[in-house]
């Protein structure tokens, strides 16, 4: 039941927020996979810091494990995730 409220809460959060363009990307900013398929890429630092009982370094490590990675791109699947965020509210 808490959860079911947490969720309800989380997304009237998000669907009523002023800042919410609505879906798409602005017409100047290229697509994630183009950018980050390019041999070399500008790059530029987000100091973020995350909730810790979501696990999120414990995860990644373990997700780097069970698929054999030696280098698991934090910054690149960074960028995914939140230019998908991003792009879904028209920014």
């Amino acid at each position: 039941m808490r959860q079911e409220q947490e969720v309800q809460a989380s997304t009237a959060a998000s669907e009523g927020t002023p800042w919410a363009h609505g879906p798409g990307r602005p017409a100047d900013i290229p697509e994630t996979a183009v950018v980050l398929n390019q041999r070399i890429i500008a790059r530029e630092s987000l100091d973020s810091s995350v909730p810790a009982a979501l696990k999120l370094k414990r995860r990644i490590k373990r997700f780097a494990l069970d698929n054999e990675l030696d280098h698991l791109p934090i910054g690149d699947i960074v960028s995914v995730a939140l230019d998908e965020w991003l792009t879904t509210r028209g920014f």
